[in-house]
């Protein structure tokens, strides 16, 4: 997967690189403006592709732990760190449909696809009053190193791999104001309203390994999947970055690169189905375990594009997704003969990446009236 995505970013910069620029110095803004309105930049037929970065922090994995005489203390064989990181890629189609009551329409699909691996170690020393512990998910089984009486107690040293796919597909659609503005608002203007169905999928393959004075010890193996299905409405627009309140001829920094700003957001409701399945392998025998839950999710995005137009039909964006979702399952292991359960902890996410964009249609939409790139403040 590593490999995808820095594949995609050469690609898009190529492509970038040979786009015919449209110069636009020396033109004149009030005879720009007095030109008939096209439709703007969200509402013609485009598609995009794009590769970036996924930052995503799940629950905590806690296995292995400490016996004492306060009972069974688990470790974190797997923490959260905002930081995990991995490859991203999305890529989109947008239509227009035309006019619904007097508002433009514009369908539209959208995916994304990103992996993010980690790898953790971590070490259980045991004492005269404790001892390191693994219980296999159905609580049968008990293991913990071995050590002869007046020698020295062993180390419980674990390693945890850590792959997750993190994925998703949108079907939306854009309810846009009958006008289609292209002029830069001075703080914010709403350009449309929005609703979608959305599936989306947190694949997790975890896999764990204990070893002592050089032996193994056990293996456990865990496929924890999580499948969102659900709807979400929101609304977005153009922003403006920097302007001087009163002297909206200057402009901000982003403003004079000629760089356009956008904002998203977006709020739904889901139903968060989990199937888990954990394999545990050990001297004494092979256990495994299945178990499925469903739970109701709200997944919220605010998503942020900075675009910069490089030919008539052609511009690159940097887009960002924020997300919060608010079920995400983490596992509660047995305790020595008890029973393991899903639980579920809410988790932030986000998405960076490189888009290149790429306008279709009848080429008298991008003729010299189309002006998103030739305003400049």
């Amino acid at each position: 997967m590593s490999k995808i995505p820095c594949l995609l970013v050469v690609s898009l910069l190529g492509a970038a690189a040979l786009a015919q620029p449209v110069a636009a110095q020396g033109v004149d803004r009030a005879l720009l403006e007095a030109l008939p309105q096209g439709p703007s930049s969200w509402d013609k037929a485009r598609l995009y592709a794009g590769a970036g970065v996924q930052f995503l922090s799940l629950p905590d994995i806690n296995f292995t732990g400490i016996q004492g005489p306060n009972g069974l203390r688990r470790q974190e064989n797997s923490d959260s760190d905002w930081l995990d990181a991995g490859g991203a890629a999305d890529f989109g189609f947008a239509h227009p449909l035309g006019w619904w009551g007097g508002y433009r329409v514009v369908a539209s699909i959208d995916g994304f696809f990103s992996n993010v691996e980690v790898d953790n170690t971590t070490r259980c020393d045991g004492s005269p009053t404790s001892f390191c512990v693994a219980i296999d998910p159905t609580g049968g089984i008990e293991i913990t190193p071995q050590f002869t009486l007046g020698g020295q107690i062993p180390t419980l040293v674990t390693t945890t791999d850590r792959d997750t796919d993190y994925w998703g597909g949108q079907v939306e659609f854009k309810i846009g104001r009958p006008d289609s503005v292209q002029v830069k608002p001075d703080v914010y203007r709403n350009d449309y309203f929005l609703a979608g169905f959305d599936v989306r999928g947190i694949d997790q393959d975890n896999r764990l390994h204990g070893e002592a004075s050089n032996q193994s010890l056990f293996k456990y193996d865990e496929s924890l999947d999580v499948t969102y299905y659900g709807g979400y409405i929101g609304f977005g627009g153009e922003y403006s970055f920097g302007f001087i309140p009163g002297l909206k001829s200057v402009g901000g920094f982003y403003d004079r690169l000629g760089i356009r700003t956008y904002i998203n957001a977006t709020a739904g409701l889901y139903d968060a189905q989990t199937d888990y399945s954990g394999r545990f392998w050990s001297a004494p025998g092979t256990t495994n375990l299945s178990e499925s839950e469903n739970e109701l999710a709200f997944i919220g995005t605010v998503s942020l594009e900075a675009r910069k137009q490089v030919g008539v039909r052609t511009s690159l964006s940097l887009f960002t997704d924020y997300e919060y979702i608010s079920s995400v399952p983490q596992m509660r292991y047995a305790d020595f003969g008890g029973t393991t359960r899903i639980e579920d902890d809410d988790i932030f996410a986000s998405r960076t990446t490189l888009r290149l964009n790429i306008g279709l249609g009848p080429d008298e939409l991008y003729t010299e009236r189309e002006r998103d790139h030739l305003l400049r403040y």
